[in-house]
């Protein structure tokens, strides 16, 4: 049998390959490194047998779903993945222009109207699609709003470093606010606060789990039970700040031209409640953003791109630290 990895265990930064991206980028047009992606996919898929066992256990989990098989899905699944980190990246440079975003008639117009008034929101992303996209535009004022989105993020810096440090060398804007998740305590829920206050937006993935806790809230995903971050959906709660669930996806999976549908879902779980209510409610907002998800995975197959064991039970691989421990009891002594 084989052995299961974390989702942190299998991202490691590759300043090597970083470093080549960042030359091909400033060297080459942006035509070159999308087609150069499809054959760095297929040796990524010849040689990675990790990705291609989780990659092929999705793909069986999606077909016993929708009762639908699919040929030759892992290599699709994995050149889908090698264009999208270069897209990743490009929109970083400003070479994936607003023209080519076509927002949905979805919650979209509730966001945008939402921001223009000067308040703030919570967005959690997820990584099925682009999930660069949003954040890429806002920094170039692209986001569809008359008010220039600001974002915080809130990420694994020590996992995303080498990322973090190339999209740096390519857009300094590409650090606006990046708080980490290692370090959320009572003073970062404040300051979060502060920052909501302001009419800035707090952005989050949703599809991990943390690094540092085994505490999860359990859902229904593509017909099997899946975890996912119990920390991202109690924050939602303790914010309590209007909630939108947004993907940016390719158009058509493996075009070379950068063509996207952003998708906006609001949140509609209202957590102004008493707290014995609170935890049913977490629950339930964890399974509106498990079931779009689910819906989004269905019509974009190729673009989920979390190549570890989604479906397994997670283990904590490093020491949990204090501060989150006391952030979650003393926020909840304040909420």
């Amino acid at each position: 049998m084989a052995e299961t990895q974390n989702w942190y265990e299998v991202k490691q930064n590759n300043r090597v390959g970083y470093a080549l991206m960042l030359f091909v980028l400033r060297c080459f047009p942006a035509l070159f490194m999308r087609v150069l992606a499809f054959p760095v996919g297929f040796f990524y898929w010849l040689f990675a047998k990790n990705a291609r066992r989780v990659s092929a256990d999705y793909f069986a989990r999606l077909s016993a779903f929708e009762g639908k098989a699919r040929r030759f899905s892992s290599l699709k699944h994995i050149i889908s993945f090698a264009l999208n980190l270069v897209e990743d990246v490009q929109a970083w440079a400003g070479k994936v222009k607003f023209q080519n975003v076509h927002w949905q008639n979805d919650d979209v117009g509730d966001l945008v109207k939402h921001i223009d008034a000067g308040h703030g929101a919570v967005i959690i992303i997820s990584h099925l699609g682009n999930a660069q996209m949003l954040k890429a535009l806002a920094s170039a004022g692209e986001s569809g709003t008359q008010r220039k989105m600001r974002i915080t993020t809130i990420s694994d810096a020590n996992i995303s470093a080498g990322f973090n440090a190339l999209l740096l060398r390519i857009n300094k804007d590409s650090a606006f606010h990046i708080v980490s998740a290692d370090d959320i305590g009572l003073e970062t829920i404040f300051l979060l606060q502060s920052r909501l206050e302001a009419g800035e937006v707090v952005v989050i993935a949703g599809d991990r789990v943390s690094a540092h806790t085994k505490r999860n809230v359990s859902v229904q995903f593509l017909g099997k039970s899946a975890p996912l971050p119990y920390g991202v959906f109690l924050l939602v709660a303790l914010l309590r700040y209007p909630t939108y669930f947004v993907n940016g996806l390719r158009m058509r999976d493996f075009s070379l031209t950068s063509r996207y549908n952003m998708y906006v879902r609001k949140n509609t779980v209202d957590f102004d409640c008493p707290r014995k209510e609170r935890e049913a409610r977490i629950l339930l907002a964890a399974e509106q953003y498990a079931e779009n998800l689910e819906q989004l995975c269905v019509r974009y197959p190729y673009q989920w791109y979390n190549f570890f064991d989604f479906w397994q039970p997670q283990a904590v691989s490093r020491a949990e630290p204090r501060s989150q421990e006391q952030a979650v009891s003393q926020a909840e002594t304040h909420s």
